[in-house]
């Protein structure tokens, strides 16, 4: 019944912000995104999946099974100086977008924009401005996501205001807390979160960004992260390379529990060899937690192939590899210090229309 619900207030939500720019303007846009996928764990491990093991699947769930990742209905448009925007989310990847307590349903952006001549303001809920890679694998290049993605926040509910200055663009705004999925409750504390970012364009090849959040989580929590992306494109003969090299920090201060730090460092690579698309990311991760009795270090690969089979339409398969220096993987026996998958999934995305 609680779907049902939730499906209903989706829906009557969409239709009404269509309804905003019916009489006039740019809009509605519809757009439209879906993504399955299968998997095999090398692993196998026998006692179902373990949460290490699942942050590295196209679902975040199971492996050895086909998945429904995501399924995303969007509403965009614009009339004069106010542009609007919704997006909601269906399937496993729903979960890491969503308040609600159905993991399978979430509304990710409900937002509305105004341009006061240059300046802009948001308020509602939108996309975060932290990290490379984002929720709808149709937005990334390859199938699993690196592990500073699993400590990234996807959306925020507040308000931002952005502007320009020659090739600089600014942004800060309040939001309600880490992330809308919070564990701790999006809407359940009085605590207000600061966000901010600064992108330059230095050359028409080369381009800098950071964007951090400071919030705090109840009365004694402290929570801040930190993102950095040096991102461009390089000749390489016929087929070009784009590049994106990514520095995360993230720390959590518990006046209970003592604090829990983290930091990553990934790079992404990616080219044509001929009609198929070619990606390779590599990540590190170290984290220092006074839960934990030693530090714990991960290294990641992954190495995707895409083929489109036609307009918004692609076919990826990747091969991945992780290695700690802790046992956190399950495999058919006990724990392991490594982790291998091979994954394929089919994404359809087509053009707003």
């Amino acid at each position: 019944m609680r779907k049902l619900v939730g499906l209903f207030v989706a829906g009557i939500f969409l239709v009404s912000a269509a309804g905003i720019a019916s009489a006039e303007g740019d809009g509605p846009n519809f757009t439209f995104g879906a993504s399955t996928s299968i998997g095999y764990d090398l692993n196998d491990p026998d006692a179902g999946n373990t949460a290490a093991n699942a942050l590295a699947y196209s679902s975040q769930e199971q492996d050895e099974s086909f998945n429904i990742d995501l399924v995303q209905l969007g509403i965009n448009g614009q009339r004069g100086a106010l542009s609007y925007a919704v997006a909601l989310d269906f399937g496993d990847l729903a979960a890491a977008a969503g308040d609600s307590a159905d993991g399978d349903i979430a509304l990710q952006t409900a937002y509305i924009s105004y341009d006061f001549d240059g300046v802009g303001a948001t308020v509602g809920r939108f996309g975060t401005p932290i990290g490379y890679e984002v929720l709808e694998p149709w937005g990334n290049a390859h199938i699993s996501r690196s592990n500073a993605w699993q400590l990234q926040p996807i959306n925020h509910d507040g308000i931002t205001v952005s502007g320009s200055a020659d090739v600089v663009d600014l942004m800060i705004g309040v939001v309600n807390s880490y992330s809308v999925s919070d564990s701790t409750g999006n809407d359940g504390d009085d605590e207000k979160g600061i966000i901010g970012s600064i992108g330059a364009g230095l050359s028409d090849e080369v381009s800098l960004y950071l964007a951090g959040i400071y919030t705090e989580e109840g009365d004694s929590t402290d929570v801040y992260a930190l993102n950095l992306i040096l991102s461009g494109a390089a000749d390489a003969g016929d087929t070009g390379l784009s590049y994106a090299f990514e520095g995360n920090l993230f720390s959590t201060d518990n006046d209970v529990v003592g604090d829990n730090d983290a930091w990553n460092i990934t790079g992404y690579v990616g080219t044509d060899a001929g009609p198929i698309g070619v990606d390779i990311r590599a990540d590190y991760t170290k984290t220092d937690s006074d839960l934990l009795a030693d530090d714990v270090a991960v290294w990641s690969i992954s190495v995707t192939g895409t083929v489109p089979l036609a307009e918004g339409v692609d076919f990826r398969v990747e091969y991945r590899h992780d290695d700690a220096d802790a046992d956190l993987y399950g495999d058919d026996d006990a724990l392991d210090d490594s982790l291998d998958l091979i994954q394929a999934q089919l994404v359809w995305h087509p053009e707003a229309g």
